[in-house]
């Protein structure tokens, strides 16, 4: 565990460290920290845990909250606990039985991925939030199609998406044939151009809905995905909305160091 006190800030409505406001109760905030450094291998797998009464010390909480946050840990099969000799991490190795899928979500499907769609809902909105009319360029006209799914891969879904496409081209989509196909493919179809995109990655605490429907737990972290596609003239096609469960998927990039110029900086290629 390291020496020096981590405090969980046990007011209602701050996250540990400041990082937000959440109503998470403090063992539920404990929990999140205990998961994450499991699941990132920080604890020796052949050494167990720090006792409970250590664990309460390091994090500036009573017992009793630490006795909540290793029965939700155990429930989840991340600890074992062996009467008489301690609390041990599972091995990550044996916690997953494949490595998380790696890339953008549209390229794996084109090269074969395996993975299944499930539509949620598609419906036309005059009201989407205010981030996706001023993403899209559309407050003369707010009217959008809407789509949400859930991706699928090895039975376990990885990813929960939305998807909002202004209504002047949503008019020339084929529809009928969303299914697992990608929508950006769909707007291909329709005979647009498809040419940039600004994208936006960060880290977040799923909520209920998002939790239930990745089958994570309500507070885990999860990788947040905001992408505005635009065409060759600049006017926005798409934007999208997606949640990552951080266990079964990662982003992955290539970079190569740009030395062409006065400041050499690193360039993304794939």
């Amino acid at each position: 565990m390291g020496s020096g006190r981590r405090e969980l800030n046990s007011h209602p409505s701050r996250a540990p460290g400041g990082a937000g406001v959440t109503s998470l109760p403090v063992y539920h905030q404990l929990y999140v920290v205990l998961r994450q450094r499991i699941r990132e291998g920080a604890f020796p797998p052949d050494r167990p845990l720090p006792s409970e009464l250590q664990l309460a010390q390091d994090y500036d909480v009573s017992r009793v909250t630490v006795r909540r946050t290793l029965e939700l840990l155990e429930r989840e099969g991340l600890i074992l606990r062996r009467r008489g000799v301690g609390t041990f991490p599972v091995q990550p190795s044996a916690q997953t039985s494949s490595a998380p899928i790696a890339g953008l979500v549209e390229n794996l499907i084109t090269i074969g991925l395996d993975t299944r769609a499930e539509l949620l809902g598609c419906e036309t909105t005059d009201r989407p939030p205010p981030r996706v009319v001023q993403a899209l360029g559309i407050e003369d006209d707010p009217r959008c199609l809407v789509a949400e799914r859930l991706r699928w891969h090895g039975g376990e879904p990885f990813s929960l998406t939305t998807i909002w496409v202004p209504a002047r081209v949503a008019a020339d989509l084929d529809m009928d044939r969303l299914g697992d196909r990608p929508i950006v493919a769909l707007i291909e179809d329709a005979g647009y151009r498809p040419s940039s995109a600004d994208q936006t990655l960060s880290a977040v605490l799923a909520d209920d809905r998002t939790a239930r429907l990745l089958e994570t737990s309500i507070g885990a972290p999860a990788i947040s995905l905001r992408r505005t596609v635009r065409d060759p003239s600049g006017a926005p096609l798409l934007h999208q909305q997606s949640f990552y469960h951080p266990d079964r998927y990662e982003y992955h990039m290539l970079l190569t160091r740009d030395n062409t110029t006065a400041r050499p900086h690193w360039r993304h290629t794939g």
